[in-house]
């Protein structure tokens, strides 16, 4: 029982840390949120370069015109119809913004996009609060 109370209480200060490093934020409090993207295609391909370039220059861009950033990376995860791991090539979105419903929409249609684009099942979306500043030129 020990255990499981510690566990919780740790549980509780991470879940508190970062709300209370934007609380002493010298910039400004935003969110960063991130979307994992899959590139498996039901027939067993990935979605080709262009085709996911295509998608950034037409969904993304528009959604985000003041900046985000796109990672390659592998995703893995267990397929809850079949139980089978999967392992594929997955596009990231990360994108640092002003809490609010207009970044949540944006956000959801992006994902609503890919999925219906794509074929996929799902997108994963998450989210934590960032302290922001920006450095410019002198």
């Amino acid at each position: 029982m020990p255990r499981r109370i510690a566990s919780i209480a740790l549980l509780a200060a991470l879940a508190i840390a970062p709300a209370a490093a934007t609380a002493d934020c010298a910039g400004q409090a935003w969110v960063e949120s991130t979307l994992y993207m899959g590139r498996g295609l039901g027939d067993g391909r990935m979605a080709p370069d262009a085709e996911v370039q295509a998608f950034v220059a037409e969904t993304i861009v528009p959604a985000f015109p003041d900046g985000f950033t796109i990672l390659d990376a592998r995703g893995h995860w267990r397929d809850g119809r079949t139980g089978r791991a999967v392992d594929e090539t997955t596009v990231v979105l990360v994108v640092a913004h002003p809490p609010g419903p207009a970044a949540d929409e944006a956000l959801r249609g992006i994902a609503d996009a890919y999925i219906a684009r794509f074929g996929q099942s799902s997108v994963l979306r998450s989210d934590h609060p960032v302290c922001v500043t920006f450095y410019e030129r002198k």
